[in-house]
């Protein structure tokens, strides 16, 4: 069994433009709901990840400059838990870049902690889809310098 949360977004730049600003780590602090991120978009690399009220450690596992990036983060084994986010970056036909978010939970907690991904405050693709604004609000203004 598992879960995904897809987000989608179009902004106003190119692929390149955004790529930049998402593999720019050290600048989340600024504008993402991340409020840290210490590490290098480069495969095989540790992340670690600061979110308000956790910390938590990644793996880079894809690097696709301009199209594709992913980590992922487990619990004891990826059989157990995993967590897999992913951003694909695809150019629009007018130069605008479309970024889809997915985050994918899978392993044998999920069925027992399906619940907890229902709770909250209705849709639980906000954290998502917040990161995705805020991308396109930092993008945005820099490519329009």
């Amino acid at each position: 069994m598992s879960i995904v949360f897809t987000t989608a977004i179009d902004i106003n730049a190119t692929p390149e433009e955004v790529w930049a600003v998402l593999t720019d780590f050290p600048s989340y602090g600024e504008w993402s709901n991340f409020s840290k991120v210490e590490g290098v978009a480069k495969v095989g690399e540790r992340l670690s990840m600061r979110m308000p009220g956790f910390s938590f450690k990644s793996t880079v596992t894809v690097v696709k400059p301009d199209e594709e990036l992913e980590w992922a983060a487990s619990l004891f084994r990826e059989s157990i838990f995993q967590g897999r986010h992913t951003f694909t970056l695809a150019r629009n036909p007018e130069g605008t870049t479309r970024l889809t978010n997915t985050e994918t939970f899978s392993g044998g907690l999920v069925r027992p902690l399906k619940g907890f991904f229902k709770q909250g405050s209705g849709d639980q693709t906000h954290g998502y889809a917040r990161f995705n604004r805020a991308l396109k609000m930092r993008v945005e203004s820099r490519a329009n310098r």
